[in-house]
């Protein structure tokens, strides 16, 4: 696949070397390969991710990420105090999807990895939740076997690599995403909204597309008070 270094990305996206490395950290810029001190990305989500509305300003904190998310789901965020609550239930209705993917990227840290187990243990997301007949109906996407896809807490991580024999690997095709112990989200069940998020992000135009449109319908439906829990059994 074509390449791009660091270097050419920040130039590309017009942000700093260090952004684009927190970018890939936070599996919004896919890593290809580390040679020396040279981090290599897939050209095509560099491409991808300079084709969307990039919005200014800090991501919001792993707790705020998720609080949002949770909100957008019909669920509440009781890690969040009432104040802070208000001012994010605030800015949600004036978001719109691409703004909100934006700032909710730094709700966990991504690994890519491979191993002989696959996805037990995990929270699915992407394109692992589209498992669920009733997840794939909600975009009008099929279900697809590509690789491993879910999110994992901070604390029951090792764990979780014991458990599957996981490996990391920048071209492993099991995702593995890591919530901070402090983000509130106890990661004890899929949310739509982040599912939403991560498809949105996909390389894949079909996925990122219906991903957008779903979170855009959460927003709609915040902002008409009409959210119910949209949960995912």
């Amino acid at each position: 696949m074509p390449e791009m270094t660091a270097a050419d990305a920040a130039e590309h996206l017009q942000v700093s070397q260090r952004q684009v490395r927190r970018l890939a950290n936070d599996g919004v810029l896919v890593i290809t390969r580390v040679v020396g001190r040279t981090l290599l990305l897939d050209a095509a989500s560099v491409h991808h991710l300079a084709g969307r509305v990039r919005h200014n300003g800090r991501p919001w904190t792993p707790a705020t990420a998720w609080a949002a998310l949770a909100l957008l789901s019909g669920l509440n965020a009781p890690w969040m105090d009432s104040a802070a609550l208000s001012r994010l239930r605030h800015r949600l209705r004036a978001a719109h999807a691409p703004e909100v993917a934006w700032l909710a990227r730094g709700r966990a840290r991504v690994h890519h990895m491979q191993g002989w187990g696959r996805d037990d243990g995990l929270v699915l997301t992407g394109v692992s939740a589209l498992r669920n007949p009733e997840v794939a109906a909600r975009f009008g996407l099929s279900p697809t076997e590509r690789g491993a896809d879910g999110y994992v807490a901070a604390a029951d991580f090792t764990d979780t690599v014991t458990k599957l024999g996981l490996v990391e690997d920048l071209e492993g095709d099991i995702t593995v995403r890591v919530v901070p112990d402090d983000a509130g989200y106890p990661v004890d069940r899929p949310l739509m909204a982040a599912i939403a998020v991560d498809l949105s992000e996909s390389l894949d135009t079909r996925e990122a597309s219906a991903g957008e449109r779903v979170l855009e319908e959460l927003l709609d439906a915040f902002r008409a008070g009409n959210t119910r829990g949209e949960n995912v059994r």
